[in-house]
Parts: structure tokens; C-alpha cells; sequence
């Protein structure tokens, strides 16, 4: 396969390295409220100009929900979901460059913690099934700092110049990061033989190396790491998120563990059967409140074979 040298990710995201930087300065001179006004701001802005945007949430809600809103709520319920990416990219910003206690102090209730800790009582560690809801990563830095060592698998970007920038921010917090690739690498393996926490983002388009798992009752590619591990090594399933009850404050929630009996005794079968529970599982949350979901993302971008584009 052909690679890309870096030098032409540089070249090519040069007005977003500069966009980026510009907003990290801004925030930096903002006291919190009018970071978090500017953020919402400048997204929905960003909404009402971009179009493709606009049909990508509209279109997700549709597929995921059915007739219960009609276009008009899509429309508001997209608008609403830019807002809160909007203000996801200020709290984060704010998380590397303000104090760590500053930004845990994010955090003003919790449900579900016990659920975890028991999880773990069972020493075969645990899967956190995160998900791009409220603050992904307000999520796993508070389960490192309070409950227990959370290593976070994440997929390094083209270009280089924002894994450099996310990874350490994470890191900053206890957070040890793993690369993710398409094999079971020694250093996710390791980290759940010794009982920890493996926070997984499975919510979003697997890909071409995806398993078509129901999402909503779709057939989504949904990435296969979550199942794969939880049957090979027995370990527990938990999904893991924050709720945004207002810019800069959060609820941080752990649901009890997926029920994994029952399964079907052929392997591939039962790794389809546990990823549609997942895919429920996120379902379930996202039916509480959607606009907290990054509803830009096209979940159902890649199709089996033969299938009509979504989009």
C-alpha cells in the first residue's frame, strides 16, 4: 500500500493546523463562559453553512429513529448537536491547557460507578464502551483519576500534528494511550491480564475491516475489537459516557454490564449476536437525549455488498 509522506498532510491541512491554533489561543484568553458561547457559536454558524452537515444528521435521525421526529425536530435536534460539538471542542481545549482539577471539576454528579469497581472485583479488567456522547474524553479521564487505570485505544490521525496535540492532553490525566490497529496488539492485551480498564469507541462506521452488526436494525459495520476481546478473554462489558447538563458541567454515567448469556455456540455467530447488544446498548443512550451524539458522523457510510448508500 502506498504511503502518504507526511510533508503532504502538512501542506494540505496547513489552514487547519492554523484554525486549530488560532482557536487554542482564543480559548486561552477567554474566561470559561465566553469560551463556551464562542464554541457554540462559531459551530452553529459552521451548521448553517455547511449543508452536507445539515443532510448528514437530519438523515441519521431518520435512519436511527424512524418517523418519531419530524424534519422540522431533526433540523433543531442537528442544531442542537452542533452546539454541544461545539462546546465538546472548548471543554477539551480547556482540559489540556487549564489545570487537571480544573477540568475533573467538569464532573458535578455520577451514576453507576459501583458498577465498574464490581466488574473489576472479577480481575479479568473491563471494557469501558465509550462513545462520542457528551465528553468522551471528560469520561475516561474521570474513571483514571477516581476509579481506576484506564488505558484509552485511539487511532493516530493522518496528520501527525493533532495526535501530538490529543494524545499528550489525554495522557495529562493518567490516561495511557494505545494505538489501535487492526491486530490485537501485546500492550491492549497486557493491560487487561493485569485488571485494568480498556476504553473502547465502538459507536462509530467500521469500515472496510468492520463486522455488519444492527445498529437501530441496520446492518452497520461496527468496529469488532469490544466483542472479540470480551469472548476471548471473558471480561466485562460496561457503557461509559458523560451527559452534558450544561457547558462545562457533566454527568458521568457507567451502565451495568451487557449481558453476555446466551450466546450462540458457532464463534462468528456470537460475535455478531454480542456487537448488535453493543450497538443497542448505544442505542439506548442515544434515544435519551440525540443531540448529544456526533450526529455528523455517517455511521452507515460503508454498506454490505450490493446495498444502496445511505447518504
Amino acid at each position: 500500500m502506498l504511503t502518504v509522506p507526511q510533508w503532504v498532510y502538512t501542506l494540505r491541512n496547513l489552514p487547519l493546523r492554523a484554525a486549530a491554533l488560532l482557536l487554542l489561543g482564543i480559548v486561552r484568553l477567554l474566561p470559561a463562559n465566553a469560551a463556551y458561547g464562542f464554541g457554540a457559536g462559531l459551530a452553529a454558524f459552521i451548521w448553517r453553512l455547511n449543508p452536507q452537515w445539515r443532510h448528514t444528521a437530519t438523515r441519521n435521525l431518520e435512519l436511527v429513529f424512524g418517523e418519531r421526529y419530524t424534519p422540522a425536530k431533526r433540523l433543531a435536534i442537528g442544531l442542537d448537536a452542533a452546539r454541544h460539538l461545539g462546546w465538546y471542542v472548548i471543554e477539551f481545549v480547556r482540559m489540556g491547557t487549564r489545570p487537571v482539577d480544573e477540568g475533573l471539576a467538569m464532573v458535578v454528579e455520577t451514576e453507576g460507578v459501583e458498577y465498574l469497581k464490581k466488574a473489576l472485583e472479577q480481575g479479568r479488567g473491563a471494557i469501558g464502551l465509550a462513545m462520542h456522547y457528551g465528553n468522551w474524553d471528560l469520561a475516561g479521564a474521570y474513571i483514571t483519576t477516581h476509579i481506576h487505570q484506564l488505558y484509552a485505544v485511539g487511532k493516530p490521525q493522518s496528520d501527525e500534528f493533532f495526535t501530538r496535540l490529543a494524545f499528550p492532553w489525554r495522557a495529562k490525566y493518567g490516561m495511557k494511550n494505545i494505538y489501535s490497529g487492526k491486530r490485537l496488539n501485546s500492550a491492549l492485551l497486557r493491560a487487561l491480564k493485569e485488571n485494568n480498564v480498556l476504553g473502547l469507541l465502538a459507536d462509530q462506521n467500521g469500515g472496510t475491516t468492520g463486522t455488519f452488526a444492527r445498529f437501530a436494525g441496520i446492518p452497520a459495520s461496527t468496529v469488532a475489537g469490544p466483542a472479540v476481546l470480551a469472548l476471548k478473554f471473558d471480561c466485562p462489558l460496561l457503557v461509559v459516557h458523560t451527559r452534558r447538563l450544561a457547558p462545562g458541567r457533566h454527568r458521568f454515567i457507567i451502565r451495568p454490564p451487557l449481558d453476555t448469556s446466551g450466546l450462540p455456540a458457532d464463534p462468528e455467530a456470537a460475535q455478531v449476536e454480542l456487537l448488535e447488544r453493543i450497538n443497542q446498548a448505544y442505542v439506548d443512550v442515544i434515544a435519551e437525549d440525540p443531540s448529544q451524539w456526533l450526529l455528523g458522523h455517517k455511521r452507515f457510510k460503508t454498506r454490505p455488498q450490493g446495498e444502496a448508500w445511505l447518504y
